[in-house]
């Protein structure tokens, strides 16, 4: 690779695709946790309404 593409490539901001990999597997498991708290509160607010 020519010095002044490479230069180029490294100012840019990229991440590799293992890196890409790791924060998809993040967002998807503090998606569910958010899911999961988010019907745990609709239960609770359901509880409150009834009494």
């Amino acid at each position: 690779m020519p010095p002044s593409l490479r230069e180029s490539r490294e100012e840019l901001d990229l991440v590799t695709r293992e890196e890409l990999e790791v924060q998809r597997a993040v967002l998807l498991k503090t998606r569910e946790k958010l899911d999961a708290l988010e019907t745990a509160v609709r239960e609770l607010e359901g509880r409150s309404k009834a009494e």
